[in-house]
């Protein structure tokens, strides 16, 4: 099918229908006046699938979920993936001589954490990499986090290689080729020290949650989200600034391409204009510090099994006859009456501070908590809570303290021991992170989340053996579980989903 020809009359019906599909199950949207491009992928995509008839392929993937190599070969052949090493030379520019510097000179604690959002192969979050090594006096002091995700796990996978041709180096500067080694077959390996600095992961924008501990989508000051969100349709493109508002720390920088989004999508950030460039920064003159703004899309409530925090107390009935109830003395019941009170209105505080906590507004929701501890409730959820609010607004060696007194106050709690390692990996001290999800583990075998999070950290550490069997062991506990089970202290994440994503990985 030439670039020029228009589709029959059904097909373009079906192919109208199967936009509409993709962009529901996998977030992907593509514009009408683009749909003569998707009827020429779909035919390569049949191909891919054994299909002769393009539009028997369409309707065949319609008719039940995708498969994880369905969504594979969809996401493959629909993003373009087209990226080069320091492209947009304006904008690293920018980066290099304004913002990181400013970013660098006001930083107390030598932390650093930047989100390459859709990093395709990997040539933009090598690129941010390597002027960080130029720019910084001395990297090994800096605790440096850079995240790389994408829906493409082969371009992931590539991206981990670290091995480029001739087209990725395309108008870079000769300097560039002094992070790289050339191989036998021609092509260029980027140096360990560079390739060491970016970790790799699986993320879809439009499906999955951020801010998130869970993924390290939180207290992030640079995201990079470029020539990705052309795919999306116009409410999905505003419910994705709202996160990313919320994940980025007050001050906190965005990079889009100016192409793909309407300025009024951005309420909430002030465009700051550099030399052939510019960028959004987080707060300033009405929204410095907020999480939302006036008019902002309402994100999804967490669900109850999420807030709760507790075990729920389910009462059984079985037809066996109460026993009579004894009348107490009145001063007794006075008593009692007011305990439940008070009981009853530090649960409303609470639940008033999970709700802003659900918001983004991190700073509000650890006001609150606090003033629960502080009135000296002996509430875990509370000082739990706290933690998490401190670590997505960077507040790390506050939110390590609130995990440390709550695990002094219940050490068998085993989520306190999981969140403590997260902070901690956070921190840079990977052999205490591993050692408070082996405890974790210890109290609770089939504790999930740190069944993924061990075998992540494996992964990165290069450790492909253990990580697979940390992944095994996840998914075997997953698979006990309803799909639609929302998990504990996954941010609002399903059982059948977060499978999904390990059966990605591994």
């Amino acid at each position: 099918m030439g670039s020029s020809e228009v589709p029959a009359s059904v097909f373009r019906n079906t192919l109208a229908l199967f936009n509409r599909f993709i962009a529901r199950t996998m977030g992907l949207h593509i514009k009408d006046e683009r749909l003569n491009e998707l009827a020429q992928k779909v035919v390569s995509i049949s191909r891919d699938f054994g299909y002769d008839d393009p539009e028997e392929c369409m309707l065949w993937l319609m008719s039940a979920p995708l498969s994880r190599e369905q969504a594979d070969i969809l996401a493959r052949s629909l993003t373009i993936g087209e990226t080069y090493f320091l492209r947009d030379p304006q904008s690293f520019h920018a980066l290099e001589k304004h913002i990181l510097p400013e970013i660098i000179r006001n930083r107390r604690t030598k932390s650093l954490r930047i989100w390459s959002a859709g990093c395709s192969t990997g040539e933009e979050p090598y690129s941010i990499a390597i002027l960080l090594s130029r720019i910084l006096p001395d990297p090994d002091d800096w605790n440096i986090m850079l995240l790389a995700t994408d829906i493409n796990p082969v371009a992931l996978e590539r991206g981990r290689q670290g091995i480029y041709g001739n087209w990725s180096f395309r108008d870079a500067p000769p300097w560039l080729m002094d992070y790289f080694r050339k191989r036998k077959d021609g092509r260029f390996e980027i140096i360990p020290t560079i390739r060491k600095m970016v970790r790799f992961s699986y993320l879809n924008l439009a499906e999955d949650g951020y801010p998130s501990l869970l993924n390290s989508t939180n207290a992030i000051d640079i995201i990079f989200c470029r020539n990705v969100m052309l795919y999306f349709e116009p409410a999905l493109i505003e419910k994705m600034i709202v996160k990313f508002h919320n994940t980025l720390q007050d001050g906190g920088w965005l990079f889009v391409s100016p192409t793909e989004v309407s300025c009024r999508t951005f309420g909430g950030f002030t465009c700051k204009r550099f030399p052939g460039a510019f960028a959004y920064r987080k707060g300033d003159k009405d929204g410095e510090g907020r999480g939302l703004w006036p008019g902002a899309p309402e994100l999804p409530a967490r669900p109850a099994a999420f807030t709760a925090g507790m075990p729920q107390t389910i009462e059984l009935s079985t037809g066996v006859p109460s026993p009579p109830v004894a009348h107490k003395p009145v001063a007794d019941t006075v008593a009692e009456s007011s305990d439940a009170a008070e009981k009853s209105s530090c649960r409303d505080s609470y639940q008033e501070a999970v709700a802003l906590y659900d918001e983004g507004s991190y700073e509000s929701a650890a006001v609150k908590a606090r003033e629960i501890l502080e009135d000296g409730q002996d509430n875990a959820d509370a000082l739990e809570l706290l933690a998490k609010s401190y670590a997505n607004l960077g507040r790390l060696a506050e939110a390590r303290q609130c995990c440390e007194d709550a695990i002094n106050a219940d050490r068998l709690r085993a989520h306190n021991h999981y969140l403590l390692s997260i902070i901690l990996e956070e921190q840079g001290e990977r052999d205490e992170a591993a050692a408070a999800l082996q405890r974790a583990l210890y109290i609770d075998q089939d504790f999930v989340l740190a069944h993924f999070a061990l075998g992540n950290m494996n992964r990165q550490a290069g450790k492909k053996k253990e990580a697979e069997r940390n992944f095994g062991n996840a998914l075997r506990i997953l698979e006990r579980r309803e799909p639609c089970e929302v998990l504990y202290d996954a941010e609002g994440m399903t059982a059948g989903r977060l499978a999904e994503i390990i059966r990605v990985m591994v």
